[in-house]
This record gives C-alpha cells, structure tokens and sequence, in this order.
C-alpha cells in the first residue's frame, strides 16, 4: 500500500485530496491544526495510517513532531502533499508584524521545514513526489490578500528550487496552483459556486501525478475557474 503525508488534510483542498487517494487505495496520514475536523476526516475515511494535531506555524520543532508521529506508523512515505494555508486580511500599508509572521510561518516556513524532516522517509519511498499546493497569487499582484501573495512567491521559488536539489534522487516535485476554489476561505461570499473550482479539481490532478511513470515529473500547473480568478 502507498504511503501518503497530508497537511491540512482534514477539510477543504487538503480534504478533498485524502477522500480521492483513500478512495484509491491510498494509506493517509493527516495533518491539521484542527482535532476535530481531524477526528472527523478520519471517521469516513476508510486507509488512515494516522492523524495529528499540529499548529505547523510554531516553528521546525513542529515539523519533527510530525516526523516522529509517522515514524512509529510507517516506514516510508510515497507521496509529501503540503497544502496546509490561512488568509489574513491585512493590507501590506497596515500590516502588523505579528500577522506577517503568522503568515509567512504557515504559508512558506512551515513547508520547507516539513520537506526537510520527512525527506529520509520519502527517499524509501516508491517513486515518491512532493505536491506542493500553492496558488495564481504566486504568479501575480493578489490584492485580496497581498501577505498571502507574498507567501505564496516565496513558495513557488521553494517549490523549484527543491525539485532541482531533489532530482538526483528521483524525487519529484510540483507545484500545483488552483486559483478561487470554493473552500472555507470564501465562507460567506456572495457567489455562484460553479464561479470557483471544486476541491475535488485539484484532488484529481493531485491523483494523476502519482500515476505517472517514475521518469515523469510535472514541474507546475496553474488551474483556475472558467471564467477567471475572483479579482481579474
């Protein structure tokens, strides 16, 4: 059975992507700083090697406590998912620092971080990947949620940046960036649902790079609604 590492799994995007690869016959390890989305994830989900509760924004101290959670359930990981994220409404005129912070720990730092301590588990993985879920806020100005955009630049340089330091090992890394997608995040905005992308979009597409032949890897795709994202 293939071994997948979720964060954010629990709802939304991160949600939708571990019903598609249980659905496959996927092993899940799920992580969120929500225990009872969590609690809930894994009740209706039927491979779930593992579930925890972290705040990822903490610093790398959190990154090895997931690495020692799934070290005591598996031996080796075939697929790193790292979609965990949060909006924070702030212009960058009235930013305060705490929130920048927060932001940038949770959107960039705590990926990196991530990749850095599960990588020994990945290189005993079978034709493992790394999907990282960033954004089109990370290919330009995203005046919603500038911090957001910012975060998520950095990301997409994380992102590959890592896929050339990675490919020796046959590692592969994609960047994967949806564009309005109808989770949480747009909770009591007024829009039609067929105007943002279902999570399950981007859980299909998560899905399809794991099915390609070890040799292949998708460095970015850019995935947005129909008729654009909300700001265009």
């Amino acid at each position: 059975m293939r071994h997948a590492v979720i964060t954010g799994g629990s709802r939304g995007i991160g949600g939708a992507i571990a019903t598609e690869l249980d659905r496959r016959g996927w092993a899940v390890f799920l992580v969120s700083e929500h225990a009872d989305t969590l609690r809930s994830a894994s009740s209706r989900l039927q491979h779930v090697s593992g579930t925890l509760a972290s705040d990822l924004g903490s610093g790398e101290a959190a990154a090895a406590d997931v690495f020692n959670a799934l070290s005591k359930s598996v031996s080796a990981v075939d697929l790193l998912v790292l979609c965990a994220g949060i909006f924070i409404e702030e212009s960058l005129a009235q930013v305060k620092e705490s929130t920048f912070r927060r932001n940038m720990a949770v959107n960039l730092d705590a990926n990196v971080f991530l990749a850095k301590h599960l990588l020994p588990l990945l290189r005993k993985g079978s034709k493992p990947r790394i999907i990282v879920i960033g954004s089109t806020a990370a290919y330009e100005a995203y005046p919603l949620v500038p911090t957001y955009g910012i975060a998520k630049w950095g990301l997409r340089g994380f992102a590959l940046n890592l896929r050339h330091e990675l490919r020796d090992d046959g590692i592969g890394v994609t960047f994967l960036s949806p564009g309005g997608t109808l989770t949480d995040m747009w909770a009591g905005e007024d829009l039609l649902p067929n105007r943002l992308l279902e999570p399950t979009d981007i859980a299909l597409m998560v899905a399809a790079i794991t099915e390609l032949s070890s040799q292949a890897v998708v460095d970015e795709i850019v995935l947005r609604p129909m008729l654009g994202d909300i700001h265009e």
